[in-house]
């Protein structure tokens, strides 16, 4: 009868433990990431998101950083704080990124929201990885309680899966190297560089999004845009004003009047 008893009392002391833990107001970061057949209902959280400016033409990049709270929604909104932690951060305010916001708002009725952080581009992001730390920061409506995340078993798509991080900091890492898209035929496009893909992207419509889609690249339709693109290529040429690699070779793509890797001189 007394084992009972203290069974008894150990079990409420546990239920009320668990009680106050669920009702804890506490926020952090709830950045997923994992493989393209996944989706956040399998993603590992990370501690830190990639702004990769080597996928995009534009200057400037907007990365959406999600935070999500424990406890109760509420009926109204509540405003948290983020600031960079230095440790963490070699970007510069107004160089590489806009400065934050004094405060971010979670809104009624939610229980997570999205921090919005402006990128700019910069050359030495083609050379070196440019790092900008976040931390959460406590305040009379969230506590930080998850400086300790634990990995979850269900969370595990993903190619990198940490076992535990703290989640009340958070780090973007900026680079401007653009990767080989997926549907980027040798036959077609030649030695893939960067340059030759964004004149593709400029000239012609597409973005770099649509080279790593099978569904709206297709090797037919690459045949296409290599015709296309030659075309603008071979009047380049002829015109005197030949479109030229970095290496300074000519850039060269199937269809062209010329041999790959030729120089402006071996053509005239």
């Amino acid at each position: 009868m007394i084992y009972i008893w203290v069974l008894f009392l150990f079990c409420v002391a546990c239920e009320r433990d668990l009680m106050s833990y669920k009702g804890e107001e506490a926020i952090y970061f709830a950045v997923q990431s994992g493989n393209s057949w996944g989706s956040e209902g399998d993603w590992p959280y990370m501690p830190y998101s990639l702004a990769e400016f080597g996928s995009i033409l534009e200057d400037t990049l907007t990365v959406r950083i999600k935070v999500m709270i424990t406890g109760e929604e509420k009926d109204y909104p509540r405003p948290f704080k983020v600031v960079v932690n230095p440790d963490s951060t070699t970007a510069r305010e107004g160089v590489h990124y806009q400065a934050l916001a004094d405060e971010y708002i979670l809104e009624a009725n939610c229980s997570y929201a999205y921090i919005p952080v402006l990128l700019y581009r910069q050359p030495e992001m083609q050379t070196d990885t440019v790092t900008l730390g976040l931390k959460l920061v406590a305040n009379d409506y969230f506590s930080l309680t998850f400086d300790e995340f634990n990995k979850m078993d269900k969370f595990t798509n993903g190619n990198v899966v940490y076992e535990q991080f703290n989640a009340t900091m958070h780090k973007i890492c900026m680079t401007d190297i653009m990767p080989q898209p997926k549907q980027w035929s040798i036959w077609e496009f030649g030695t893939f560089t960067p340059k030759k893909l964004n004149l593709i992207c400029q000239k012609l419509g597409y973005t770099y999004a649509d080279f790593q889609d099978d569904k709206k690249i297709t090797y037919l339709q690459q045949m296409v845009i290599s015709r296309k693109f030659s075309e603008i290529l071979n009047q380049a040429y002829y015109d005197g004003e030949p479109i030229l690699e970095d290496n300074g070779q000519l850039m060269w793509v199937s269809g062209c009047v010329y041999e790959q890797g030729s120089y402006p001189e071996k053509n005239k």
